[in-house]
């Protein structure tokens, strides 16, 4: 059996013209592509002509891998993804057409309800056109964002001092006699890591793209392990790096390092 070699990143790439068969006024299909803001999502009104389509903002883009997070999906829900270079194309007989395949493992529960799956393609599919049909769904579905993109993957494994955390937006001081004054904020859930054994290749021909596209304040999507396990929900990451990523050099020529730290609102 192929082991993984964990984790992958994917930039989101920006979607337009956004319609939908089924959508709510206060929740159209367009929230889809907010992926800096989880609280804006797609709502369906019941379970008919749930598909959504659109463009890539940016044109004809390769895509490799598809993301729907953050949804109210069920053991029977599905999800269909065609690539194409027209809607005539994506409404019909696309080059790509993942088919009708489960958005999630039954066996994996959250007390939320909501889920992240993915798809990892096969190999890149150059598209201008995206679509997505929701089969198999009872009552209204809801989403918060559609990951569509190229996944860049680590060469090895990643070091063994990684840590799984979380940073607490909120506040608590406590005056001379112990009274607490506090303010609620948002928990996120945070992941640090190292990747020592990255070839320069690599680094240039993938990593340096995407961490100078993204840098701090662009949004991330990662999975840290890959494997269809249960564990695979609590390490999926989307949010930004926490602080700058770097590459720098090792011992060994043609071999980096680089220090991952990821906020992660989901």
């Amino acid at each position: 059996m192929t082991i993984r070699k964990p984790p992958f990143f994917v930039a989101p790439e920006a979607l337009a013209t956004i319609t939908s068969g089924n959508e709510r006024s206060g929740n159209p299909a367009s929230m889809l592509a907010r992926s800096d803001a989880i609280g804006l999502t797609w709502r369906s009104n019941g379970n008919s002509n749930l598909w959504a389509r659109g463009t890539f903002a940016s044109g004809s883009r390769g895509i490799d891998f598809c993301a729907i997070v953050s949804a109210n999906a069920q053991s029977g829900t599905t999800v269909r993804l065609r690539l194409g270079s027209s809607q005539a194309q994506v409404d019909g007989s696309a080059p790509y057409d993942s088919g009708a395949i489960a958005l999630i493992d039954p066996a994996i529960t959250r007390s939320d309800g909501l889920y992240h799956s993915h798809l990892e393609i096969g190999s890149v599919q150059t598209a201008t056109w995206w679509r997505i049909d929701i089969g198999g769904h009872s009552g209204d579905f809801e989403a918060a964002m559609l990951v569509l993109g190229k996944r860049v993957t680590a060469a090895r494994f990643y070091n063994r001092d990684y840590q799984f955390g979380g940073d607490d937006l909120g506040t608590m001081a406590f005056n001379r006699w112990g009274v607490p004054d506090s303010a609620p904020g948002i928990k996120l859930r945070t992941i640090d890591f190292t990747l020592d054994w990255e070839t320069e290749a690599n680094f240039e021909a993938n990593w340096r793209p995407l961490i100078e596209s993204v840098g701090t304040t662009g949004v991330i999507f990662s999975c840290f392990d890959p494997e269809p396990t249960i564990n695979r929900q609590a390490r999926t990451y989307m949010g930004r790096f926490a602080k700058a990523v770097g590459a720098r050099g090792r011992p060994k020529p043609g071999i980096m390092g680089q220090d991952f730290q990821i906020e992660s609102f989901i």
